[in-house]
């Protein structure tokens, strides 16, 4: 008879799931996908190494970098925003968007490196200021 009360009960009551669109709210502190700003990004590589599940791919060249990111890998321990001087991460505060195919939510970037500022030229240093005084014969003593 109890399993019978217990089926009553959860017919009364409805429904507790949400239906599949809808899903509950981000709790607070709550850490998502990982966002990247190429304008502050300096090329130091620092997320890739401080990444505990390589979701994180930096590969520099001379000229430029490619900085790829998997959030199918991805922990979300929030490690390489922690170590991002430049502020270049972020990560969302809300839950990743629905998607129905693999690798659709990777990243990839490949941004130049800017270029080095020109070399100044040595100064040149300024001619010595010779000043030509005649002497005349009456001035010798």
């Amino acid at each position: 008879m109890n399993i019978l009360n217990l089926l009553f009960k959860n017919f009364i009551s409805g429904s507790v799931t949400l239906r599949f669109p809808k899903r509950p709210p981000a709790d607070l502190g709550y850490r998502g996908l990982v966002r990247y700003d190429e304008k502050l990004c300096t090329g130091c590589g620092v997320c890739a190494y401080r990444c505990t599940s390589r979701s994180i791919i930096f590969r520099p060249t001379r000229t430029a970098y490619t900085w790829s990111y998997d959030p199918g890998q991805c922990t979300f321990c929030g490690r390489c925003v922690d170590g991002c001087e430049s502020h270049a991460l972020t990560q969302d505060a809300e839950c990743p968007p629905i998607y129905f195919k693999r690798d659709e939510l990777n990243f990839s970037q490949t941004t130049q490196r800017p270029l080095p500022p020109p070399k100044a030229k040595p100064p040149v240093p300024p001619a010595p200021n010779v000043t030509a005084t005649a002497s005349s014969p009456g001035d010798a003593q």
